[in-house]
């Protein structure tokens, strides 16, 4: 893994076989091709490194910190590990940069590879009940200790650190299909879905942006629930087509039929942790309906449809929770 701190993504093109049997036949059948942009391989080992930076850069130069020398927020766990990684580099460069460190608030039921990892990181947690419930204790907080609240599920930078991210994916896809992607802060979706668009318009084949969402009282990584979404989220709904409900067994299981990736000629890439294949099963349902509505073909060039997701990070930090699945590795490739 590369410890350039921004360096750009690699799209990792799935080897049909690597797919879960249930969605083999159809992907073979209908010519679709699963991308993966690994978005994990810099110094944080983490996708939310890239809204880090910028919520963080653009921040301090605004002035928004006051005359806080501490971060705080709320997080699943990836934004808190960019986040610190970032205020570690800037104070490496420049030891007068005004934030120190990093506190975050998680949610009691954290991954405990997850919590451990943070902890390793040298941020202060603060626990609350849920993702909500940790909005509004980060925002008391802040103001009781005077902290500077990055707000990242209300921050319009978290979106414009996906920009590079974007056009790199546009010059490497020029004729992508579909992306999709799950809703945490609403980064990835108001980011990199319009300047896709903007990228795509004048082409003569389709576009489809799907949003993918956890099921009710489930746990994929940071991505929200229906219930969850309202409070704090950026404007991730005006720029997709479908939105897609997935629950916390296919993540796993399709995540898991991804580490078939797994072999000499593809330099052992692990294709990401539960939310990978939580946004695998979410386009791969969104194909199978345009397939259903006899509008897949919109989205073909050349004789394939295209398909994109992120993979934000990892499996290492979930072990605990493949193992409670019966999904066990030796160690992290």
């Amino acid at each position: 893994m590369t410890t350039s701190p921004l360096a750009l993504p690699r799209i990792v093109c799935v080897d049909p076989r690597a797919l879960p049997p249930n969605w083999r036949k159809f992907f073979a059948e209908k010519q679709i091709r699963l991308n993966v942009v690994i978005l994990y391989e810099n110094d944080a080992g983490n996708g939310k490194r890239w809204p880090a930076e910028e919520i963080l850069t653009q921040g301090v130069a605004r002035g928004d910190h006051g005359i806080a020398d501490t971060a705080l927020d709320s997080s699943s766990g990836n934004y808190a590990v960019g986040l610190a990684v970032a205020v570690k580099r800037k104070n490496e460069i420049d030891p007068n940069f005004p934030i120190k460190r990093v506190v975050m608030v998680v949610t009691r039921s954290i991954p405990p590879g997850k919590e451990a990892l943070l902890r390793a990181h040298r941020i202060e947690l603060i626990y609350a009940d849920d993702p909500v419930h940790a909005m509004v204790v980060a925002e008391a907080v802040a103001k009781e200790r005077g902290y500077w609240y990055t707000c990242q599920y209300r921050n319009k930078d978290n979106p414009r650190g996906y920009a590079r991210v974007a056009d790199y994916i546009a010059e490497k896809h020029p004729w992508l299909g579909m992306v999709g992607g799950g809703v945490g802060s609403g980064g990835w979706c108001s980011g990199i879905y319009p300047k896709l668009t903007e990228r795509f318009k004048d082409r003569e084949t389709a576009f489809v942006r799907v949003a993918v969402v956890v099921e009710d009282g489930q746990k994929v990584g940071g991505v929200r629930d229906e219930k969850s979404l309202e409070p704090g989220s950026l404007d991730w709904r005006t720029p997709i087509d479908d939105v897609r409900f997935i629950a916390e067994d296919p993540s796993y299981k399709f995540s898991a039929a991804l580490w078939g990736q797994e072999n000499p000629s593809s330099k052992g890439i692990c294709l990401g942790g539960p939310s990978t294949g939580f946004a695998a099963e979410g386009v791969a349902l969104a194909a199978r309906r345009l397939s259903i509505m006899h509008r897949l073909n919109e989205l073909r060039h050349d004789g394939w449809v295209d398909i994109l997701i992120p993979s934000l990070d990892t499996r290492e930090p979930y072990r605990t929770e493949y193992a409670n699945r019966g999904i066990y590795w030796n160690s992290e490739t």
